[in-house]
């Protein structure tokens, strides 16, 4: 197990440096001027001032090893748009809307796909196993980004039911949590579904109905608690993917969080901001992807050995 854990452990380092590295060449190659629409109103003395004062008029690969070794240290420079805050504070100030953000969602896709699957395995090759695949299909197919605008008009504009955006109060927060919740509720029913039907064919269950246990009984006793296992597997990186997924969402909703700062980063070519949260977001989800496949290796053996899937 310590052989695997480590040889885990140096793939995450390794993708991670890829990642890192990937987006410091990456955000070299963007048009435009780093230091956005101000660059023009500068005069060429001032402009190179300040591309001193950044590093950036060194020769790429001593700009790229000087990047890595302040990254290695935690230190993501300075913002080009917030010239007086470090990247890192910047992130630790935002990250907390968009945590809470996708927690909210996650916890309205678990509790909704999970009751969305079952209902549908009880009524299986019936009208409500069809509706509720049916459902399952639209959230799979329909992106945030566009059931967001759809939920802020019609439930917050039209109808006035709940606040179209803003970020005040619980109320603010049931749309946006729910347009980011609405692909993960269709992946967790579609596979809530084949679980409790997998398992409604096994032996132990067509025993217990032969003992006469109540309906009830084996679907919350035997069915449930079997058939929920392989879907709680999955549950680490699907929260990783809510989390680093708010991007559109929070720009919709006028969510204070990574994902707007991600978005006005980009409008206004904020390279050393816009890299600092790429890497902040691949280093969540490749570690959340560590942590699960250390659980499946004390789960599955076979796996640490290399011999399972």
């Amino acid at each position: 197990m310590l052989k695997y854990t480590l040889r885990r452990f140096i793939y995450m380092i390794i993708t991670l440096w890829v990642v890192i590295t990937a987006t410091f060449f990456l955000m070299k190659l963007l048009p435009g001027n780093p230091f956005g629409e101000n660059a023009s109103k500068l005069s060429p003395e001032n402009l190179q001032i300040l591309r001193e004062q950044y590093g950036l008029d060194k020769p790429v690969w001593q700009q790229y090893l000087k990047y890595m070794g302040k990254v290695v240290q935690g230190d993501l420079g300075v913002s080009y748009q917030y010239p007086t805050r470090e990247v890192v504070d910047i992130i630790k100030h935002n990250f907390k809307a968009s945590l809470e953000l996708g927690a909210e969602s996650l916890v309205f896709a678990v509790i909704i796909g999970l009751l969305l699957g079952i209902f549908a395995a009880l009524r299986h090759n019936k009208a409500g196993d069809y509706t509720a695949m049916l459902i399952a299909i639209i959230g799979i197919s329909v992106p945030s980004f566009v059931v967001g605008p759809l939920l802020s008009y019609f439930v917050g504009v039209k109808w006035g039911i709940l606040p179209p955006g803003l970020w005040n109060g619980p109320e603010h927060r049931v749309l946006p949590a729910l347009a980011l919740s609405f692909g993960t509720i269709a992946i967790l029913a579609r596979m809530m579904r084949a679980s409790m039907l997998d398992v409604a064919g096994q032996d132990y269950i067509k025993t217990a109905k032969s003992k006469g246990i109540g309906g009830n009984a084996i679907v919350w006793n035997h069915m449930i608690r079997n058939a929920i296992l392989p879907v709680v597997t999955i549950l680490g990186p699907i929260a990783a993917n809510v989390v680093t997924g708010t991007l559109i969402v929070e720009e919709i909703f006028s969510v204070p969080g990574l994902g707007h700062q991600f978005v006005q980063s980009i409008v206004t070519t904020d390279y050393t901001m816009i890299a600092g949260l790429a890497i902040f977001y691949a280093a969540i989800l490749i570690f959340v992807m560590f942590i699960t496949d250390i659980a499946y290796g004390l789960v599955d053996p076979r796996i640490r050995l290399g011999k399972g899937r």
